[in-house]
């Protein structure tokens, strides 16, 4: 059963109820007003009965017009004679041409036998026309006379009607709001998780460009939907990422195996013919195999972090780590003035060793291969609250404002704006950011062209 089932199955349950209630409530009012009724027409033949009574006595009409009731003047007095018939001795003021039907079954059965005072029942007498109504009540008075006093109840069935068309009205608005309600529910809820469902279907099936529109995300159905529609932006835009990453991938192994599948052709066909050919060849397959080897390495060390996988966590002296790292940046290239002035002696951290070596490695790595010999590096680190702060600076060409964003994308590479020197894979800053990321911490890129380029990586430090 579905929740739209559920809810109009609810709502009519509920109109159901009101309806039953309000039916109740009818039935109970006019018992009510009925028993009112009753009560003044009791005291009413109380009077009567207990009154002197002689063959149309003035004193009897006294008697009836002195009755202590609500309304006297309402009052409806009849004197049965079986000898004279029947005298009316009081009309209803408000119904003066009321007359007591006499072709009502009970009323011909009562006048025909009495009721005696000690125990008599009022009835429900339908008039000489069928718009009033009266209620009745014939006593015994002797063995040749009886009292019948009525009171007209049309202002009861009034009311009666009045309370069932003001139910009916109840009933119906409640019916109004119950469906408006539903149709809000429905708008802005209900659909949009059909159409959730129905595109969570097509995504199952393949269609990844699949979105969904939403109401506002006022709403949990809103929120839901553009829950919906960020993981799928998410998921393409990973994607996109991972066959970004295939085909760089590719495109990077394409050259070195072309390479080696050249002078294995080579080889084949007897163009080595010396011993000085074949030790180049050689040496140039062992290159190609040891960059596609670094490459497949690095490939390896993003998998493994997108996976992520536990980190080796141990403690770290960040001073010492940076201060090694200098000196084998010095030791690549002695000409290069390497300052390491601004590292804070002390400074211990939490985390895989192997990795962020490798991170920082990555980062000195790649600012010595785009910078001339003669552009001065620095590295500074420094507690700042509860994470450490390290900047990694050259004194390069610096970078394109408009090449920042991507500078951490997986294979890309600043071509522009930097030395002439070429080399590296173009993951090294992408294992940098994934890395510290691993490690909670966060990367970013500073450069102006002219002025170098800053790497800055906040890392959190965990006290003991």
């Amino acid at each position: 059963m579905t929740l739209r089932s559920r809810l109009v199955a609810a709502a009519v349950a509920v109109t159901l109820l009101l309806a039953t209630l309000m039916a109740a409530m009818v039935v109970r009012q006019r018992s009510v007003l009925l028993d009112q009724v009753d009560g003044q027409l009791r005291a009413t033949v109380n009077a009567l009965v207990n009154a002197p009574i002689a063959a149309i006595d003035p004193s009897f009409l006294a008697a009836a017009q002195g009755v202590d009731a609500p309304r006297p003047v309402e009052l409806y007095v009849g004197l049965n004679d079986t000898n004279l018939g029947l005298m009316v001795l009081a009309q209803p003021v408000t119904v003066p041409d009321f007359e007591l039907n006499t072709d009502d079954p009970t009323v011909g059965e009562r006048l025909t036998n009495p009721q005696p005072i000690s125990d008599f029942q009022p009835f429900t007498m339908s008039g000489a026309t069928e718009e009033i109504r009266a209620r009745v009540a014939i006593v015994e008075v002797s063995d040749t006379r009886s009292v019948i006093a009525a009171l007209p109840i049309d202002r009861v069935d009034e009311a009666q009607n009045q309370l069932i068309v003001t139910s009916i009205l109840a009933v119906l608005v409640l019916a109004a709001i119950q469906a408006l309600a539903l149709w809000w529910v429905d708008r802005l809820g209900l659909q949009p998780i059909s159409r959730l469902t129905a595109a969570a279907e097509d995504v199952a099936a393949g269609r990844s460009d699949r979105r969904v529109t939403h109401p506002p995300t006022t709403t949990e159905a809103g929120r839901l939907g553009e829950a919906f529609n960020t993981m799928l932006d998410a998921r393409q835009a990973a994607d996109d990422r991972q066959r970004r990453f295939i085909a760089d991938a590719s495109h990077e192994l394409r050259t070195p195996l072309t390479t080696l599948r050249g002078y294995a052709a080579l080889h084949q066909s007897g163009g080595l013919s010396d011993e000085a050919a074949v030790a180049d060849a050689m040496r140039r397959i062992n290159g190609e195999a040891d960059r596609m080897s670094a490459l497949v390495e690095d490939m390896l060390t993003l998998a493994s972090l997108d996976e992520h996988r536990p980190l080796e966590i141990s403690t770290i002296d960040l001073t010492r780590l940076l201060t090694d790292i200098a000196s084998d940046a010095q030791a690549v290239q002695p000409d290069r003035a390497v300052d390491t002035d601004g590292v804070t002696q002390g400074l211990v951290v939490q985390g895989d060793a192997n990795l962020l070596t490798q991170a920082l490695t990555a980062v000195t790595s790649n600012a010595l291969r785009h910078t001339p010999p003669d552009a001065g590096l620095t590295i500074t680190a420094a507690r700042n609250g509860q994470q450490v702060s390290i900047t990694v600076a050259d004194q390069g060409p610096g970078i394109p404002a408009d090449k920042l964003p991507k500078l951490f994308d997986r294979f890309y590479r600043v071509d522009t704006g930097r030395a002439a020197t070429v080399g590296g894979r173009g993951l090294g800053l992408s294992i940098t950011k994934t890395v510290i990321e691993a490690h909670k911490g966060t990367v970013s890129a500073q450069s102006t062209p002219g002025s170098g380029t800053s790497i800055v990586i906040d890392l959190p430090i965990e006290d003991e």
